[in-house]
């Protein structure tokens, strides 16, 4: 096999595994999450439930975006712990929010999205765990696999192209 299709197909390989790396990391980080989508009128509420145990990430995570934000305001978010005490409240100032909190005990967290704006709100919530070091490491390392695996296509194919202008000597 010559230079250059072998750095061809082992860049390929790499950039191939990189990204079967990226999308593993990706998954590992959804399916700690729980998202809930929808329209919130004024006056009205959103609720998302997570069980969360600290023996399996002490640190959860909640993120609120809002779509056509234009500094609504009105809109205040609360966590809940399973005894219904409330961990965080905060009120949307910027969009999107995403903020961490401990997880104290075993069970059902709520986040509540309050809206008492003058309008209706298009608004994604999400809460669940905070990602680990597992997950980040995963996915900067298929980062970097893809990196290397590019910069292995880009040689092999100036190589390729150096090569073709000489002839062959046997």
């Amino acid at each position: 096999m010559k230079k250059p299709l072998l750095f061809l197909v082992i860049g390929g390989f790499l950039v191939v595994i990189g990204i079967g790396l990226s999308v593993y990391a990706t998954q590992l980080v959804i399916e700690n999450l729980t998202t809930q989508e929808g329209f919130i009128g004024s006056g009205m509420t959103m609720e998302v439930y997570k069980e969360l145990n600290p023996t399996k990430n002490e640190n959860g995570v909640y993120v609120i975006q809002i779509d056509d934000f234009q500094g609504v305001g009105g809109i205040i978010i609360s966590v809940f712990d399973p005894l219904g005490n409330v961990v965080i409240t905060k009120s949307i100032d910027s969009n999107p929010i995403q903020d961490s909190f401990k997880i104290s005990m075993a069970g059902t967290y709520k986040l509540l999205v309050e809206n008492s704006a003058d309008r209706e709100v298009h608004v994604i919530a999400v809460i669940g765990y905070l990602p680990q070091d597992q997950s980040l490491t995963v996915s900067i390392f298929g980062f970097v696999v893809i990196l290397v695996g590019l910069v292995g296509l880009v040689a092999g194919t100036l190589y390729f192209i150096k090569s073709r202008g000489k002839p062959n000597v046997s």
